[in-house]
């Protein structure tokens, strides 16, 4: 029995079909983004996302296989947008020192809310359930943000080179993925520490946070 040959689709054709995928593809981060900026991770459902973009769920697997990998998309460039601000901020600046870099670095969360909410849980649930595909483009974004955001740091900061320039943000990106917990404690957390002194245990986080930048900045002028 002869097989029935194989039709070409035409460049046009695979055009069409192509700006079809991206506009799909496009339509599921938005509609992901939009919900995870009225809730939190845990409580968004890959059904709400489906409907929202208009589409099937089986057709919202096909693009994103699981739902750590759809929210480490849409984090990845809610982080472009944290480092763009960044960006404008160094550059445009007239006098930018340790407390004012400290002070924008904290303030830049309330800009950037999404993606505070995501950050703490990228290294612990995200980037365990996401394809390998996804965290090596996250990665290699995260990569490219940094080597552009590096010189502009080291201009202003001429104490730091290439590589305390680096470590400087890696310590940032951990103080402020590592107090998060004690600064927003869940409620069996917040009912635990109301007797015996124990609400030391809960932070100020944006104080903690700005203090915790300044003194690693001051503490680079020491060495």
């Amino acid at each position: 029995m002869s097989r029935a040959p194989m039709v070409e689709r035409s460049p046009k054709k695979r055009a069409v079909l192509e700006k079809d995928k991206l506009s799909k593809r496009t339509s599921i981060l938005q509609s992901a983004a939009f919900l995870l900026q009225k809730k939190d991770w845990a409580e968004l459902s890959m059904d709400e996302v489906a409907k929202r973009a208009k589409i099937a769920k089986g057709t919202l697997y096909l693009y994103f296989p699981t739902k750590e990998d759809l929210c480490l998309r849409v984090h990845n460039a809610d982080y472009e947008a944290w480092f763009l601000d960044m960006e404008s901020f160094l550059k445009e600046t007239k006098l930018v020192d340790a407390e004012v870099f400290s002070n924008w670095f904290v303030d830049s969360m309330d800009r950037h809310l999404r993606f505070l909410k995501l950050l703490p849980i990228v290294p612990t649930i995200l980037e365990k359930n996401a394809s390998v595909e996804t965290i090596r483009e996250f990665k290699l974004s995260l990569k490219d943000q940094i080597y552009k955001i590096l010189p502009l740091l080291i201009k202003v900061f001429p104490l730091l080179n290439e590589q305390s320039a680096f470590l400087f943000l890696m310590q940032c990106h951990a103080l402020a993925i590592g107090s998060w917990s004690h600064g927003f404690p869940s409620n069996q957390v917040k009912d635990a520490v109301k007797e015996d002194g124990l609400d030391m245990f809960v932070l100020d986080y944006k104080k903690f946070l700005r203090t915790s930048i300044l003194t690693l900045l001051n503490g680079y002028k020491i060495t």
